[in-house]
């Protein structure tokens, strides 16, 4: 399947799922959206309540992603802002014509479940080389800054748009609002593989061959430890260490395999190095 097309579907998964969750979970349950969206939400009830302003919900939510488009046309890439508009357009139109549909109205319910469908959602975009907008941007800008999480920067975010909703609106239903936050932030590091890294160690005999192909396909720097002895049959061979992110690993064996069916292929995971190898 061409690439385009394969995230054109994510999109459409991203926003039908994004919607689920707002029109049947999170506004039944009298939950403030996260992000951009809830942002929005909070604006628009407070226009309607004290300056009895009516402002379309999903027109709020793409005057408020313009800058951000904009800003991420020049700083992260044009492919990521032309597949993030078309997510950001896609949802504003499925909230739009997704009727709310009370399945039921209990905070905790729809905290939990509405949490995890947005979060699951935003991960499969993040994963795909886009974006939802809003929030999302700022996050991925937040990470090349400083190299904290998406997703705990998603929770530092809601968590603060709450306060202002429970000091304006109370406080009780802001609560459940950030605890379907912190489960939304949670999946979202979850599903987006690229934040989560694993270590290789591949034992070959063709380690100069193995070097120069995936350092050309996967851009990583390789440690090559020399004149190591396999147990039985005492042969020297090389060592390849590397860090790649969970993303790539399928990948990275293939490669591996095509070239070096003999070579033994170690998998260590959760990871941590002082540095981050992947750029938006």
């Amino acid at each position: 399947m061409p690439q385009w097309v394969k995230k054109g579907l994510i999109a459409i998964l991203y926003a039908f799922l994004a919607t689920v969750a707002l029109n049947i979970f999170w506004l039944p349950g009298k939950i403030y959206a996260s992000g951009i969206t809830g942002t929005a939400q909070l604006l628009s009830q407070i226009l309607s309540d004290y300056l009895h302003v009516e402002f379309s919900l999903p027109l709020l939510v793409l005057f408020f992603n313009i800058p951000l488009l904009a800003v991420a046309a020049k700083v992260i890439d044009r492919e990521f802002t032309l597949l993030t508009i078309f997510a950001v357009v896609l949802t504003s139109v499925m909230m739009k014509i997704v009727p709310v549909v009370t399945l039921t109205s209990d905070p905790v319910i729809c905290a939990v479940f509405g949490g995890a469908l947005h979060g699951v959602s935003v991960g499969l975009t993040l994963n795909s080389d886009f974006s939802t907008g809003g929030l999302d941007i700022l996050g991925i800008l937040v990470k090349k800054a400083t190299g904290r999480s998406i997703g705990s920067f998603f929770i530092f975010y809601n968590v603060t748009l709450q306060i202002f909703a429970g000091l304006i609106y109370g406080f009780p239903f802001a609560f459940y609002s950030a605890v379907s936050f912190f489960i939304s932030g949670r999946m979202v590091d979850y599903v987006n593989d690229k934040q989560k890294r694993v270590q290789l160690m591949v034992v070959t005999e063709k380690a100069p061959m193995l070097t120069g192909v995936l350092q050309s396909y996967f851009q990583r720097g390789i440690t090559v430890i020399n004149n190591v002895e396999g147990g039985f049959d005492h042969q020297e061979r090389k060592l390849l260490l590397l860090v790649i992110s969970k993303r790539e690993l399928k990948a990275v064996e293939k490669v591996i395999a095509d070239f070096d069916q003999q070579a033994f292929v170690s998998v260590a995971t959760g990871v941590s190095a002082n540095r981050n190898f992947f750029e938006w």
